[in-house]
């Protein structure tokens, strides 16, 4: 008991230290001049983007998205408590998902489209209907802060991961947990599986990122490359890259099959917070608590595009199914959409 007590403070003031830095740094970034909204650095190597529309209807920090996998659905999380499901190519608010009673740090849609995931600093996973906007399921099993979910392709494996140092594989059907995954040493922050469901890549806040063997996930591999803690993870569409992103600043490119670096991107001035790969693995979209979401070129490592034009940290990216959109959200309470000029 006294362990555990000692661990709950000791995780208690390290999640107070994170959010005081970070503060920190918002305050600070806020007294410098602000640089163009948009500099396209690379235009001859892939796509543009240009704004679109800018979703609000949330009342704190947006902290998570996704696209359904029609792409007509896009599930926004934030600290308010709330989910918001939005018709984003109109920008109207489709309906609120209201259940959870903390920040709300992710969201995963199940691969049919009709299942939502989402993962809670109230310690719990929920499971919604997305068409009748309805609460089916609560999975109890962590004792800190979740901070990922994700489904298997073939939608019989929830995966959640959390402060707690664990991961948890839950059945979908069953609604049981089927195993936990232990190895890091502190909050495991980053959450993704591969496209044909048999790899799981984890990050954590002991900087390390970890490969586990689906579905029993059996430990793989173990890789440390970042002088910080791993702040988001994303596999590229082919399964053959992890993107790691890191309070180091950096983004950590790594082949999946050798579990060597491939290439490190450079650019932001502050905590990395969120990547994600284009649908067809040109570009991958990073965003920042420099209040900055970027493209890069993955052949060569070159940044593309620099985008200033959220007011807070952006907190999470995706890209929509067909790859013509790009969305982005951000501490300063907005969702952004991102049209493709080609």
């Amino acid at each position: 008991m006294k362990l555990s007590w000692r661990w709950f403070l000791l995780s208690s003031l390290m999640s107070l230290t994170f959010a005081i830095a970070l503060q920190d740094r918002w305050q600070v970034a806020h007294s410098q001049i602000q640089p163009p909204a948009t500099e396209t650095l690379n235009p001859q190597s892939g796509p543009s983007f240009i704004l679109d529309k800018t979703l609000e209807g949330h009342t704190s920090w947006v902290n998570t998205l996704k696209f359904s996998p029609d792409g007509s659905i896009l599930a926004s999380g934030s600290r308010d408590q709330t989910i918001n499901l939005w018709n984003w190519t109109s920008g109207e608010l489709i309906r609120t998902l209201f259940g959870h009673s903390d920040d709300v740090n992710s969201v995963a849609f199940s691969p049919d489209g009709q299942g939502l995931a989402s993962g809670s600093t109230d310690l719990t996973v929920k499971l919604w209907d997305v068409n009748q906007g309805i609460l089916t399921g609560t999975r109890l099993g962590h004792t800190f802060a979740v901070h990922g979910v994700t489904f298997t392709p073939d939608g019989q494996t929830l995966a959640s991961a959390s402060a707690d140092r664990r991961i948890i594989l839950w059945d979908v059907t069953t609604e049981r947990e089927r195993r936990t995954l232990n190895g890091h040493s502190s909050f495991v922050w980053g959450l993704a599986v591969s496209p044909d469901g048999n790899t799981l890549v984890s990050g954590g806040y002991d900087n390390t990122i970890r490969f586990w063997r689906m579905p029993k996930g059996k430990k793989w591999r173990s890789i440390e490359g970042h002088s910080s803690p791993i702040t988001a993870i994303a596999f590229s569409p082919d399964g053959q890259t992890v993107a790691s992103a890191s309070a180091d600043h950096t983004i950590k490119l790594w082949d999946v099959n050798t579990g060597s670096l491939k290439s490190t991107l450079t650019g932001h001035s502050d905590w990395v917070l969120t990547v994600a790969f284009s649908p067809d693995g040109q570009l991958l979209a990073s965003g920042g608590a420099d209040r900055t979401l970027r493209l890069w070129n993955v052949a060569n490592g070159s940044l593309r595009t620099l985008f200033n034009n959220h007011q807070g940290r952006v907190l999470s990216v995706a890209f929509s199914p067909d790859g013509q959109a790009l969305a982005s959200a951000s501490a300063d309470q907005t969702i952004k959409i991102w049209r493709s000029t080609q």
